[in-house]
């Protein structure tokens, strides 16, 4: 198995996940993604040098039968699970962990996706008994990762905030908005059969 190192991360092939994706590797690759309130949780067998990263949108999972990997459950039981059928073992995975970053700086507790896939993440871990070796969340700046899938090395470059947030106005249209309809569908109290 190659060993890959700082200076010839970019030599190995290059794997770009997007919100939804995984991918497990028992090959050396450099697994990519860019994220913002999103959470990639980076896994690693050492043993069997197997890696793989995922990047979910939601915290939990989604409240129908939907498998979707965009909710976190999902995400992690699906690399996990990814990851054992290509020779990782469960009981040695170790994890570092990024994003959920509050990039727009909301203050509506429905908006705060970040600090709840934060929480999310942390209890799922920890319930699973995989240690988080590093963990990098939170703030209000996107970050750019690169995974080593094959060493556990990880590359990380912010993002300044500035390219994500919203013009003051059009932020405090768009909660207004967001607690308007809220205020309206609690007060009509309608039931679905």
């Amino acid at each position: 198995m190659i060993n890959v190192t700082k200076k010839d991360i970019r030599k190995i092939p290059t794997i770009t996940i997007h919100i939804g994706g995984i991918h497990p590797s028992n090959m050396p690759v450099r697994i990519t993604t860019v994220l913002g309130s999103c959470i990639s949780a980076c896994l690693h067998d050492p043993s069997t040098r197997i890696g793989g990263m995922n990047r979910f949108l939601l915290p939990g999972e989604p409240d129908s039968l939907d498998m979707s990997t965009r909710y976190g459950v999902n995400a992690m039981e699906m690399l996990i699970n990814e990851m054992m059928r290509i020779g990782a073992n469960r009981l040695r995975l170790k994890a570092k962990v990024f994003g959920g970053a509050d990039i727009f700086r909301a203050n509506h507790k429905l908006m705060m996706v970040g600090k709840r896939n934060i929480g999310f993440i942390r209890e799922f871990l920890k319930a699973e008994n995989i240690p988080i070796v590093i963990e990098r969340v939170g703030g209000n700046e996107g970050l750019v990762v690169h995974y080593a899938s094959n060493t556990f090395d990880v590359f990380v470059k912010p993002i300044p905030s500035t390219h994500y947030r919203m013009q003051e106005e059009e932020k405090t249209n768009f909660y207004k908005k967001v607690s308007k309809e809220l205020a309206d569908r609690e007060s009509q109290n309608v039931t679905f059969f």
